[in-house]
């Protein structure tokens, strides 16, 4: 029990994205004496608002300047445990965040992952985005763990109520879809919540999660499942077939011209290598590690978000009764109905 409660205090590198929703779900716990925000300072002003809102929850708000080594000991001062939640451009930073969390003896360390492991790619002769993940997971056991700092990496697939489907080629508002050649590759999914909810209860279990890899999974299915769901078949003319080739092709174009959408060709290339499981060389997953959580499958995911992306729709084409003018209740279709009782039909 003395190990378990040492944990007690807990730090949230990143208050956007994954990282304000960790805070939240761990304030809910209060197992926590200390949960504090670890954010760049900004003048934003739709940040300066989330970092009230999580203040006025009770979290501690601690901004830094710059990603220094020292910048990180001072925001980690009075801490046991630090999750990084920050975006795949800043996983880089979390090598001065691990040296800061040793010198502010900071005992345990969740790097930002998530989503899937960084497998090398036979196909594209690039480095992947995903790279600098294997740096980080070695600095932590070759480097950091001597020196008394533990961690856990953990894999939860993709969240796709936190992706844009679209980068996966899942087009909900017409209900179509690109599959980039077969669309036959296993790959790993898991529901935004059920992240939130696995990190949270990793976290308070800190003598069995110390030191090890947590491969958790809410479902792995195929693409052409989902496209099917999307599209109501996984062939035909809502679906645009794409060549491996064609989509290699592509994304040298878009690289070269350094335009963005490259990465979302790049990602359903990987997919389709098979990159997107996160136990691709037959690695155990650790679901049974958990039997609390229940994870939604990654059909009823995409059925909620096409069933959200319908309703928003929909709110948007209903007129919006207080721009009408009081004239125009009184106009009728030429068969004895008011603009008022159209305004009510489907």
């Amino acid at each position: 029990m003395g190990t378990e409660c040492a944990y007690n205090s807990i730090a949230v590198v990143g208050t956007g994205g994954y990282g304000r929703h960790f805070i939240s779900a761990l304030l809910a716990t209060r197992k926590f004496v200390r949960v504090r925000a670890v954010t760049r300072k900004t003048s934003d002003d739709a940040k300066r608002k989330r970092l009230q809102a999580l203040q006025e929850m009770g979290a501690e708000i601690f901004e830094y300047k710059s990603s220094s080594t020292e910048s990180f000991k001072q925001a980690f001062n009075g801490i046991h445990t630090v999750i990084s939640a920050v975006s795949i451009a800043a996983v880089p930073d979390q090598i001065s965040m691990i040296d800061g969390a040793i010198l502010a003896n900071v005992q345990w360390f969740i790097p930002s992952e998530y989503g899937v492991a960084h497998y090398p790619s036979v196909w594209m002769p690039f480095t992947s985005p995903l790279a600098p993940k294997t740096v980080v997971q070695k600095y932590l056991s070759d480097y950091a763990k001597p020196k008394g700092l533990s961690y856990t990496i953990v894999y939860t697939g993709l969240a796709l109520d936190y992706l844009d489907p679209k980068s996966l080629g899942l087009k909900l508002s017409t209900g179509s879809a690109t599959l980039v050649g077969r669309g036959g590759s296993p790959v790993s999914f898991t529901a935004f919540p059920d992240v939130v909810s696995l990190v949270v209860n990793i976290v308070q279990r800190p003598a069995e999660m110390q030191n090890r890899f947590i491969r958790f999974a809410g479902s792995t299915t195929k693409m052409r499942e989902l496209v099917k769901i999307v599209t109501n078949n996984d062939r035909g003319e809502n679906v645009k077939i794409v060549c491996i080739e064609e989509a290699k092709s592509k994304f040298c174009e878009l690289a070269r011209r350094q335009d963005m959408s490259a990465f979302q060709i790049y990602s359903r290339l990987l997919i389709e290598e098979g990159l997107g499981q996160i136990n691709r060389y037959r690695e155990p997953l650790d679901n049974s590690l958990f039997p609390e959580l229940h994870p939604e499958p990654i059909q009823q995911t995409l059925r909620r978000l096409i069933k959200a992306n319908e309703a928003t729709a929909k709110a948007k084409l209903k007129p919006n009764p207080a721009h009408r003018s009081a004239t125009t209740k009184s106009v009728t279709d030429g068969l004895g109905r008011t603009q008022k009782q159209l305004d009510g039909e489907d």
